[in-house]
Order: C-alpha cells, then sequence, then structure tokens
C-alpha cells in the first residue's frame, strides 16, 4: 500500500459518511498489456438518502442538490502541487463516455454529448462554482471532483476536497460534543472492515483535534506506509 492508496480510502469514507456508494473503475484498452485510463473514485449518491439517527447532515462542501441523482467523478492526488484531472479525460471523449455508460444511469445515444458537456468541467482554469454546480440531464447531476487529503483549502482556487474538509468532517460524525440518543458512537469498529476500520477507530479513539495534516500522516503510519 502507498500514500496514495491511503488517499484514496480517504475520499471513499468522506463520501460515505454523505450517503455515496463508491468504487473505482478501469476503462480498458484494445493495446494490449495496457489501460485506457482510470478512475480513482466514481460516487453516486441517490434523490431520497437520508441517515436521520446520526444528527449530522452531508457536508455543505459537497453541494448536495436535493431531487436529484448525484454523480462526482473524482480524481485523488497526494501532490498539492499537481492539482489536475487526469490528461485522458480531458484529451478523450470516448473514456469519459465509458466512464458514464458505467454508471448506468444514461442511455447510449446521451453519451457523446455528455462526454463533450463534461469536458470543460475538467479543465485547469474551470471556476468553482461552476465545478460544484456541474450539469444536469434529467434527473442526474454530473460533476467532477479533484481531492487532495495532503492540500489545504488554500491551496488552490479550484473545488477541491482538502484535508481539512476530510478531517474536519470525520471528526464532526465520529466524535460529537454530546451523546446522541439515536446513534451509538461506541461500538466494535471493525464492522466498517478491513479498508475504513483502521482510519475509523484512529479518529474515534484520537479524543483530540490535531492539524488534519499531522492527522494523516499518522494515518499514513498506521497503514505503514513511509
Amino acid at each position: 500500500m502507498t500514500k496514495s492508496d491511503v488517499d484514496e480510502i480517504l475520499v471513499q469514507l468522506y463520501l460515505r459518511l454523505n450517503g455515496y456508494f463508491t468504487s473505482g473503475f478501469i476503462v480498458h484498452s484494445n493495446d494490449w498489456g495496457k489501460a485506457r485510463t482510470e478512475v480513482d473514485c466514481i460516487a453516486v449518491r441517490h434523490p431520497h438518502y437520508r441517515e436521520p439517527e446520526r444528527q449530522i447532515e452531508p457536508s455543505e462542501f459537497l453541494g448536495a442538490n436535493e431531487g436529484k441523482i448525484d454523480l462526482i467523478v473524482c480524481e485523488v492526488k497526494h501532490d498539492p502541487e499537481r492539482i489536475k484531472f487526469n490528461e485522458t479525460w480531458k484529451n478523450d471523449d470516448f473514456a469519459l463516455a465509458s466512464i458514464l455508460r458505467w454508471s448506468g444511469l444514461f442511455p447510449e445515444e446521451k453519451l457523446n454529448s455528455l462526454a463533450s458537456e463534461l469536458r470543460p468541467l475538467l479543465m485547469d482554469d474551470v471556476d468553482a462554482n461552476n465545478s460544484m454546480k456541474g450539469l444536469v440531464d434529467n434527473e442526474v447531476r454530473i460533476r467532477a471532483l479533484i481531492c487532495c487529503p495532503m492540500a489545504n483549502a488554500e491551496d488552490t482556487d479550484r473545488w477541491c476536497l482538502s484535508g481539512s474538509e476530510i478531517i474536519g468532517y470525520f471528526h464532526k460524525c465520529f466524535n460529537p460534543e454530546e451523546r446522541r440518543d439515536s446513534c451509538s458512537t461506541r461500538y466494535n469498529f471493525q464492522q466498517w472492515g478491513c479498508t475504513f476500520a483502521p482510519i475509523v477507530r484512529y479518529i474515534k479513539d484520537s479524543g483530540r483535534m490535531i492539524s488534519p495534516e499531522q492527522s494523516i500522516q499518522e494515518l499514513y503510519g498506521i497503514f505503514d506506509v513511509a
């Protein structure tokens, strides 16, 4: 496992806590031994998502749009100096159409036009508000999100999921200031599975707020990556 792997796990857990189903995806190539591109995380949230017993709302950062299926295609970066989308996504409508096709949310005849509409949201100069708004096709909103757990919010003027947003939301979810009467926050943390359990245990047992950078560095140590 590498630091980049841990970064992807942090993003997946953040999105899960916000009501999204997540997966990675590989766009296959007809060149033997190669893949056309990959998606670090595809996230889908359905319009009637609710989990009131947790007594915490989804993060405002994600700008949840009630009444729409929310599809987010995520690029996860480790280096704050390289907060850019995958070059293949920006230059290959076939790859984008393949990603949208795999989501199962759109008829075949719409894929090429939607890929063309999505491409401008991947460019380096895209406005953060336009990125958050995304594009809408009937009942589905499509967005592209850069994620960099090692970045601070001020590192970029793009719509970027930073470490401060991730770690801050984790603490809101897992360490409430007062005990919740409808949601116990102490249980067998291994129920989160081997991927997420170390993060949940660390956040719940740390009992302290330290800088997001230090928290993430400590999580790298827990996952035993250099």
